[in-house]
């Protein structure tokens, strides 16, 4: 693609302090978009943001006995190594409050997305600030899912990539190693993500051969990241793999829709308006950078190295778009897995973009303009979250009626109350386990694919659950107390109607609180739990 710089080596010019500013108002934008909708409600409006939070506390209170984690899981890392987020947030946990460090764990990964794309654009020898059209993909359908660990494994990609390209472009040690130290943060961030990036770095190598002057940086890069590859695959050989039921031929259908799986987040038309605006935004942009370059034409780099780099970026956008075409929708256990590509493919566009003018007046404005374009992107959604903040209320009131470590079971009956398309009450209990530990009827840990499981229930010491049925928890109809509620002491249960009839064959169990849509039971016998005010 076109661009102002000559080589590798060019240097933006003009007064430092305008390039300190542009750097400064950059970072601002990040924070502002990725954190607005994370702080101004007191539970984000992501649909299984709760249970990742709840994953967390027990990274961080698996040691502590009031909690009761060790008694209910153990940790599989290596077959499972979904570490990052956990990690980072138990981490945070040490002085800040579980939700709260939850929150700010997932702003540091969601931030990847738009750094990430600014490594990518630094890779292919242009200004980092056009990665700044990364946040494009922040706030759309995966985030309010909750999939936070996919979209930072985007970000991580990215940066892969543009290091990548940059240790074939001036190979060094110092690049060697961060481009590994990348790919083993992604590899336990988000380790389907992780093959995609390792298959880039040989897409790198066979494309800049003959056309740098050197491969050879990428080899340790490669044959690191390959044996962390292949060693996960044996842990891993003792799990079940589904069979993919690849769409062949491709669902060319899908393309017509390929917005609404990316951004189309609220009940209404009015989050498309806002997200087609923007995107307004980014091809005026285009357009505008475009006819720069094409009237800098003697400015374009003569070496021979920018087509076969744009080739390796549309290899990769390519890559992803094909497997949006012709993926399931669910493989497993696992939930909205094709619409997750177009994301994957579009996050990755803004890198196409021409460069900017080779001044720093010139990156100023661009911030200053790419900031007005997405801020309020960022100020809808965050007005959004901080509405949905007020229809959480009641349930703040009734979760401070239970006593620490509850055996809680819950159940999701009424959906409605927030603009979000995909339910953000289905897991809102599970932040009881977040804020006092305890036992949840429905948890990620009965899933295969994750850093941690229950423990056998034939072992003495382990203390777990009765397993449930799949997709139980958006089946709250197939509750059977005799069935399923023996183990439990604590009911919460969210419905408009009194759910007094879902437990009149045991007539020790008792409401205990009604708040609005939130009823909460209790069966008053010895718990494993001991009483207590919230930790």
């Amino acid at each position: 693609m076109p661009g102002g710089h000559k080589g590798s080596t060019a240097r933006v010019t003009g007064p430092a302090p305008l390039s300190w500013l542009a750097w400064l108002c950059a970072t601002v934008t990040i924070a502002y978009v990725v954190g607005a909708p994370l702080w101004v409600a007191d539970y984000p409006m992501m649909t299984d943001f709760p249970l990742h939070a709840a994953s967390s506390s027990v990274f961080r209170h698996y040691l502590d006995p009031g909690w009761h984690f060790d008694e209910q899981f153990q940790f599989q890392v290596l077959t499972a190594p979904y570490l990052t987020f956990y990690g980072l947030a138990a981490i945070f946990m040490l002085v800040l409050s579980p939700v709260a460090a939850t929150k700010l764990a997932a702003a540091v990964l969601m931030a990847l997305l738009p750094i990430g794309l600014m490594v990518l654009c630094w890779g292919l020898r242009k200004s980092p600030f056009l990665g700044l059209w990364g946040l494009l993909a922040v706030w759309g359908v995966p985030a309010h899912w909750g999939l936070v660990g996919f979209l930072a494994s985007l970000g991580l990609f990215a940066m892969a990539l543009g290091l990548a390209l940059r240790v074939a472009d001036r190979p060094s040690a110092k690049l060697q190693g961060l481009l590994v130290a990348v790919l083993i943060l992604l590899f336990f961030t988000h380790v389907y993500r992780f093959p995609f990036a390792v298959l880039m770095l040989g897409v790198v190598a066979a494309a800049m051969h003959g056309r740098v002057d050197s491969i050879r940086g990428l080899l340790i890069p490669i044959a690191v990241s390959s044996a962390l590859f292949i060693a996960w695959a044996t842990t891993r050989a003792n799990l079940s793999i589904p069979e993919i039921a690849w769409a062949w031929p491709p669902a060319w259908s899908r393309l017509s829709e390929a917005g609404a799986y990316a951004t189309d987040i609220f009940i209404g038309d009015e989050d498309r308006f806002v997200f087609r605006r923007t995107a307004l935004f980014f091809a005026v942009t285009a357009v505008a950078l475009l006819a720069i370059a094409v009237a800098r034409l003697r400015s374009w780099p003569k070496d021979g190295w920018v087509v076969p780099a744009h080739a390796v970026l549309g290899v990769a956008i390519l890559l992803f778009l094909g497997l949006f075409l012709t993926l399931p929708m669910e493989l497993g256990v696992w939930w909205y897995v094709f619409p997750r590509e177009i994301t994957a493919a579009a996050f990755l566009v803004p890198a196409l973009l021409p460069n900017l003018p080779r001044k720093t007046w010139a990156e100023l404005g661009f911030v200053v303009w790419t900031a007005v374009a997405i801020a309020p992107l960022g100020e809808f959604v965050a007005g959004a979250h901080k509405e949905f903040s007020t229809t959480t209320v009641h349930f703040r009131e009734i979760v401070r009626e239970l006593p620490k470590a509850p055996k809680l079971l819950y159940l999701v009956y009424d959906h409605e109350g927030s603009r979000a398309r995909n339910s953000p009450y289905i897991h809102l209990p599970a932040y009881v386990q977040t804020e006092r530990g305890g036992w949840l009827s429905f948890h990620f840990a009965q899933l295969e694919g994750f850093p941690f499981r229950y423990r056998d229930s034939s072992d003495p010491e382990a203390v777990v659950p009765p397993q449930t049925p799949v997709r139980w928890e958006w089946s709250p109809q197939l509750f059977q107390l005799e069935e399923h509620g023996d183990f439990f002491d604590w009911f919460l249960v969210r419905r408009l109607d009194s759910p007094d009839a879902l437990f009149v064959t045991d007539p020790s169990i008792q409401r205990v609180a009604h708040f609005e849509n939130w009823w909460l039971y209790h069966r008053p016998r010895p718990s494993t739990g001991p009483s207590g005010k919230t930790p």
